[in-house]
């Protein structure tokens, strides 16, 4: 019996508890004065997985709600993490719980170190095994140097084209390299219908 009495509070269900009690004021977040709590909202993600993060939508969705995404960092592992909290979210007045970074259509640029990357710089081809539900990705980049660690900012940007769990989970193998003529390559808008037929086996 005294052992129940101390035992330690589950860190899912304490972060819920910790979101319930400030969601008034996360809904309020509008700019950097929110830091201290953004912090604490940080400090209580990392109870239950130090690589997990998040991000707050600045608008109002549909349902005058905002949007509150957790994501796994890009590390697969992470993925059962952020399936285990979403999935015990409470009912919320003022927020929409997301797992993972969602594919986003918009042309949106990535830079890092002084290089960048938009929809225009990427190119590729794939190879298909279906009997082993396997998908191999050659991404071809313009201005890409493996010695500059590029590949950080190409994944980074993959995961706006075709969405964190997609990434993560249908994509096999991912081989970079420069780019050079667009003959015989698809364009990167491409990639999100490719990967849609495969799943269908139209491919």
């Amino acid at each position: 019996m005294i052992r129940n009495i101390f035992k330690r509070k589950d860190p899912i269900e304490a972060f819920w508890e910790w979101f319930v009690e400030h969601e008034e004021e996360l809904y309020l977040i509008r700019d950097e004065h929110s830091v201290k709590l953004l912090k604490e909202l940080d400090a209580v993600t990392s109870k239950v997985n130090r690589q997990l993060s998040f991000s707050i939508e600045l608008e109002e969705n549909k349902d005058k709600k905002r949007e509150l995404t957790i994501s796994a960092y890009g590390n697969p592992n992470n993925f059962p993490d952020v399936i285990r909290l979403v999935e015990a979210a409470p009912q919320l007045e003022r927020f929409t719980i997301i797992a993972f970074n969602q594919r986003n259509d918009d042309d949106i640029a990535i830079s890092s170190n002084g290089f960048e990357v938009s929809r225009e710089d990427v190119f590729f081809t794939y190879e298909v095994d279906q009997e082993k539900e396997e998908f191999y990705l050659i991404l071809y980049i313009k201005e890409f140097r493996e010695d500059v660690e590029h590949s950080n900012a190409v994944l980074e940007f993959l995961e706006i084209v075709i969405g964190e769990y997609v990434l993560g989970t249908e994509i096999t193998e991912i081989e970079f390299k420069k780019f050079n003529s667009e003959e015989g390559l698809l364009p990167i808008n491409e990639l999100p219908n490719i990967l849609d037929q495969v799943k269908e086996n139209k491919i």
